[in-house]
């Protein structure tokens, strides 16, 4: 791998002392410039020991990441690099002004193997302390080891919830907290920050250089590092021109990103002789190149808070009059049963590609295509406003719309998730109020972007505005529906099939957004499917409730629904009884109401204790059970680390309600259900359960079925990147007999079974 260290000239920043003596003290001579440096450079160069500031000289200059004093920092290397951390800790640098304005957390680099403090941290600290700010450089652990990054996110967390959490740690200001770092330095910052809830986010985040913003979750093509989802300081990113431009566009999409999620931003990137952000440019001019623009940044007040119309609001006509003059005309001519509204991508039915699609969804239930190539929002609001809805009733009404609204490339200004959200509300409100007796199906915004199949800043901002629109969906009158996982592969990238241009449906992928949308839509008309290829295969057509069983299976389901948002949960676990049964949140119950006591209690609480968990195990499930419940709502809005899925057991049953599956079909159950957790919660870890033995002996069929599954879940686990875990062997005897102490019933473990399942799982759950 190459060298992913991109440093700027960090020791220019220093010099910025004699260039303000210069500026503001010509009339001091040579000498004494002379004798002021010398005394300041000593001071610093000697690892800033002794404090600068008389009248904090009591207090220590290390703290422990609990707040312990210390006598001394990790030893620094002839090459002013520390090579070895024996303790994590925090270097403490104040200002000797009396005007502290803030603390300023700073993460040297060094590749994740040594911490380059002469060449990251010296000159900086002392630019750091000369505009009045406190300085915590963090020393923390680095090394070859393979779990290097995750010891030194740890030791990054620690160190901002300290100095958040302790107004005046050793004399410090931390009122005001900022963090601030160098490359690898820059990465673990901006990681650490993902990881934050809105309390605990520094004021700013400065990113110099930072390395890694390119990397992609393992077996995907998302962004291991995003911005956090409601960013709270302001981000200013610095990236030099390395030539790679892969990694430049990383940090740039970053922080577009940042700006995205209604954060406020800059980033500035070296392109001829200047500093660029937008119009704004720095010249390069000596030793300002840095210091200049951090000056800059550090000095600028903060934004009031500004109470403008959100302009995704504002009605604006669209440039398509006579499209518009003609929707008039067939809506004072007839009515219509259901309407379709939104932009191109509806726009596109009318084309001759798509009229077969067309003609066997939509015409048979008296269909008004009011779809507008570039549409957004406000031009929708326009249109309705503007009698496109006049005199109309329709049973149905499908909203599709949103990206355009975050198109940078052939619009003046690019809205917010935000704004677009509020938009598409806007767009509900006016909508419930023309058409009161309609139901409205409300798109999730679809994946596409400019640019190629990879996920950039666009499709992040139009998923979180899709996650904060979802929320006004009541299930009565408007109805969020998510067809996503049509469009996209595996690993997340968008599926050229589907979308030949990246943003617009094909024609098959426009048959696909019918065919999934259909069973809700056909619900909504109150006539039966138009879809005339549903699949043979049980296990990937989505249905609720199949089997009776010791509770109300609609009322687990709506309990999901009303408390998953306030858990926001870090670990979701998917499944049938087994999951079920173990314990957590939603409480289990009977169909009378009454409380269960869970199968596994002990064992779920003394693993995921310190954990927000979300259960999200039914009793009787199969695949296609999952599949519903994922359509309907269970897991929209989240965004957990984890995703433990466990499911397959109950398909290989025979029942008057649903068939057994093949080991093929129940397979295409289980990636269908990845791929749907695929696309709404991208950023989560998958961690697929092979199927648990069952039934006593090794020869009984179902164990012969199950043991099937498990072969071809590892072909697929394997294609895709997936991590598959299989604990059969641990709950067997040598002779593959499932022994009742496992499962008394030979199919329900007992906490002995769960606690063989925890000890599995444990490594894959723990923090960071």
């Amino acid at each position: 791998m190459q060298n992913k260290e991109h440093s700027c000239s960090v020791n220019t920043i220093g010099k910025i002392y004699s260039q303000k003596f210069d500026l503001k003290m010509k009339s001091f001579n040579r000498l004494s410039l002379a004798i002021i440096l010398f005394i300041t450079v000593s001071v610093f160069s000697k690892g800033a020991e002794s404090s600068v500031n008389v009248k904090r000289a009591a207090r220590t200059n290390y703290v422990s990441l609990d707040g312990q004093s210390l006598p001394k920092g990790n030893a620094i290397g002839k090459d002013g690099e520390i090579h070895k951390v024996d303790v994590p800790l925090l270097h403490l640098v104040r200002t000797k002004s009396g005007l502290h304005k803030g603390t300023v957390l700073l993460i040297p680099g060094g590749d994740y193997e040594t911490l380059k403090l002469k060449s990251e941290c010296e000159s900086t600290t002392r630019f750091l302390n000369a505009q009045n700010f406190d300085v915590a450089v963090l020393e923390y652990r680095v090394g070859s080891d393979i779990q290097t990054r995750n010891m030194a996110l740890t030791d990054a967390l620690k160190a901002f919830r300290l100095l958040k959490g302790n107004k005046n740690l050793q004399g410090l200001n931390t009122d005001h907290l900022l963090a601030m770092g160098f490359a690898s330095g820059g990465h673990l910052a901006a990681k650490a920050v993902q990881r934050m809830n809105k309390k605990e986010q520094p004021d700013e985040l400065i990113l110099i250089s930072p390395s890694y913003m390119n990397e992609t979750l393992a077996g995907t093509v998302y962004a291991a590092v995003l911005p956090p989802l409601e960013p709270v300081g302001r981000l200013l990113t610095i990236v030099p021109d390395n030539g790679d431009k892969a990694w430049v566009k990383s940090c740039e999409e970053y922080t577009k990103t940042w700006i995205g999620y209604d954060g406020k931003a800059s980033c500035y990137s070296q392109k001829d002789n200047v500093y660029v952000c937008g119009k704004d440019t720095i010249a390069l001019d000596g030793n300002f190149k840095l210091s200049g623009i951090l000056k800059k940044f550090l000095e600028a007040k903060p934004e009031t808070e500004k109470t403008a119309q959100n302009p995704a609001t504002v009605p604006v006509e669209g440039y398509n009059h006579k499209r518009h003059a003609d929707k008039l005309a067939l809506v004072a001519k007839d009515k219509y049963d259901l309407i379709m509204i939104g932009n191109s991508i509806t726009n596109n039915f009318e084309k001759p590609q798509y009229q077969s699609v067309w003609n066997q969804f939509f015409a048979p239930r008296k269909a008004l295509n009011l779809g507008f190539s570039g549409y957004r929002t406000e031009n929708l609001i326009w249109n309705i406003q503007n009698g496109e809805l006049e005199g109309q009733s329709p049973k149905v009404v499908v909203l599709e719309i949103g990206t355009n609204n975050i198109d940078e490339v052939h619009y003046p200004t690019r809205h917010t998730a935000g704004q677009l959200a509020g938009g598409i509300e806007a767009v509900v409100k006016l909508l419930r109020e023309k058409l009161p007796d309609s139901k409205i199906i409300m798109m999730r915004c679809f994946p596409g972007c400019y640019g190629g199949p990879n996920p950039t800043s666009h499709r992040m901002i139009l998923e979180r505005a899709s996650d904060l629109v979802s929320r006004i969906a009541d299930g009565k009158h408007v109805f969020y529906c998510d067809v996503n996982h049509v469009f996209l592969n595996m690993n997340g990238s968008i599926n050229h099939d589907m979308m030949s241009d990246w943003l617009h449906p094909s024609p098959a992928g426009a048959k696909a957004w019918a065919q999934a949308m259909e069973p809700l839509l056909s619900e909504l008309m109150g006539d039966k499917s138009l879809d005339t290829e549903i699949s043979s295969n049980t296990a990937i057509v989505p249905a609720s409730k199949l089997e009776n069983d010791s509770y109300d299976w609609w009322a687990r389901h709506a309990d999901v629904l009303a408390i998953k948002d306030s858990i926001n949960p870090e670990v979701v676990l998917i499944g049938n009884s087994i999951t079920h049964f173990w314990g957590g949140l939603p409480q289990l119950k009977y169909a009378d109401g009454r409380l269960r006591t869970p199968n596994g209690a002990e064992t779920w609480n003394a693993l995921f204790k310190d954990y927000r968990v979300l259960n999200l195990g039914f009793g009787w499930d199969r695949t296609q059970n999952v599949l519903w419940r994922l359509d309907h709502g269970e897991i929209d809005r989240l965004h957990p680390r984890t995703i433990i899925l466990h499911i397959g057991t109950n398909n290989t049953s025979e029942t008057k309600n649903a068939r057994m599956n093949t080991a093929p079909e129940i397979v295409e159950g289980i990636r269908a259900i990845c791929m749907r957790l695929r696309s709404k919660v991208p950023g989560a870890k998958i961690v697929l359960m092979s199927v648990f033995p069952r039934e006593h002996e090794p020869t009984h069929p179902r164990r012969i079925l199950i043991n099937e599954i498990n072969r071809n879940l590892e072909t697929f686990a394997k294609e895709n990147n997936i991590t598959l875990l299989n604990i059969g062997p641990k709950m067997l005897e040598a002779d593959g007999t499932l022994p009742k102490e496992i499962a008394p019933d030979f199919c329900h473990p007992t906490e002995k079974g769960y606690q063989i399942w925890a000890d599995v799982i444990r490594p894959l759950i723990s923090k960071p």
